[in-house]
């Protein structure tokens, strides 16, 4: 991988519909070229997935938490499973510390994540404790990191 794949995903990062005309154009190569590098970065696996971000507020869901999720390491497995086959949760991280899972959740109101903690995310026998943070404003957040 070079400075010119980076480029690319530099734009794709910004844009994941971006043609492959207009990355062509922005990078100054041929499109017969970087048709080539964008499917020898998606064969190669540094290309995942190609997605969209949703505006969250105008489709009602107006409350980001981190859900801190202690457990009992015997049902473990089963629980991180049943976690993160929850829709609300974005993300589910196994951390170094005092908790177990770090999860990212996304909810409309303090009533629903009040519903996904004492009935679904405590409500699953391994969950010994949680602690949640409510995210007042994002400053910064991205999936990718770019190269500029």
């Amino acid at each position: 991988m070079d400075s010119t794949d980076l480029r690319m995903l530099d734009e794709l990062a910004n844009n994941s519909r971006i043609t492959g005309a207009d990355i062509a154009r922005k990078i100054h190569l041929s499109l017969p070229a970087v048709t080539e590098r964008l499917r020898k970065l998606d064969k190669s696996g540094v290309i995942e997935q190609y997605t969209v971000r949703f505006n969250r507020e105008m489709l009602g869901l107006k409350l980001l938490a981190f859900v801190q999720v202690w457990l009992e390491h015997a049902g473990a497995s089963a629980a991180k499973e049943y976690l993160i086959s929850l829709p609300q949760v974005l993300e589910c991280h196994h951390i170094a510390g005092d908790y177990d899972l770090l999860l990212k959740v996304l909810v409309k109101d303090t009533s629903d994540l009040e519903e996904l903690l004492s009935n679904r995310i405590k409500g699953s026998p391994a969950v010994t404790r949680t602690s949640t943070t409510i995210v007042m404003s994002t400053y910064k957040e991205d999936i990718n990191i770019r190269s500029k």
